[in-house]
């Protein structure tokens, strides 16, 4: 492709170019799975030859963990907003804002669903600790917005709270999303309704279960909490 590269030659065009990456990346996003998006079309999108994306980002997966973190950030952003606040919050309020919210991030569940077994798979040891650097932040903010609803988790708790709830997001999209073949056989036999699921209400269903162990599993439990769901 000849798109009339000029080598970046200062940190803010170096930071513009990689924002026009991550902006194609959004875009295809919003088009096709994770496994359909290719490093071509990626580079056709955002106006680049793949040599010159690959001066930015050393693949791919990395420009895709990229944009998963900020997704992350931004999710966690809406999640403050629809949160109730500390003194109204019970459990079933909280599952019921963080499904709601996650559920109309079809990017971050997408992202969530392929970060391990796709995304982690192609990166140098920089971009691998950068990205988990990030997230593990992302985490923790996760763990004190929603631990902080519920009256406090220990940090222990609080993390496998970040963790639980990923790969519950990630793996309730993936189930969500059948193959043609899967959802032709749905349609065929209505036996097999019962396996269809929905997102925002499996997404619910996990986190209250979660929250609700978390509760009851704790040192030293949240009574008020408990108390709220019995």
């Amino acid at each position: 492709m000849n798109d009339g590269f000029r080598r970046a030659r200062t940190e803010e065009q170096r930071a513009e170019r990689r924002e026009a990456i991550v902006a194609a990346a959004l875009e295809l996003l919003d088009e096709v799975r994770v496994n359909d998006l290719t490093l071509t079309e990626l580079a056709r999108r955002s106006g680049l030859a793949k040599s010159n994306v690959l001066r930015y980002f050393e693949s791919r997966e990395a420009v895709l963990l990229d944009v998963y973190n900020r997704e992350f950030r931004d999710w966690l952003d809406e999640l403050e907003r629809e949160l109730p606040p500390t003194a109204d919050a019970d459990i079933e309020s909280v599952a019921a804002a963080l499904a709601g919210t996650a559920a109309r991030r079809p990017r971050l569940c997408e992202l969530a669903a392929t970060s391990q077994a796709v995304l982690e798979r192609n990166l140098s040891a920089g971009v691998a600790a950068t990205y988990k650097l990030a997230f593990v932040a992302n985490a923790r903010r996760f763990a004190a917005i929603v631990g902080g609803r519920l009256g406090g988790f220990s940090e222990n708790a609080s993390i496998a709270l970040a963790g639980m709830v990923i790969l519950g997001i990630g793996g309730i999209w993936a189930g969500t999303r059948p193959s043609p073949g899967m959802e032709a056989a749905y349609e065929l036999l209505p036996e097999l309704a019962a396996m269809r699921h929905d997102l925002n209400a499996s997404l619910h269903e996990f986190v209250a279960t979660t929250l609700t162990g978390l509760v009851h599993r704790e040192p030293n439990p949240i009574a008020a909490q408990a108390s709220k769901t019995t």
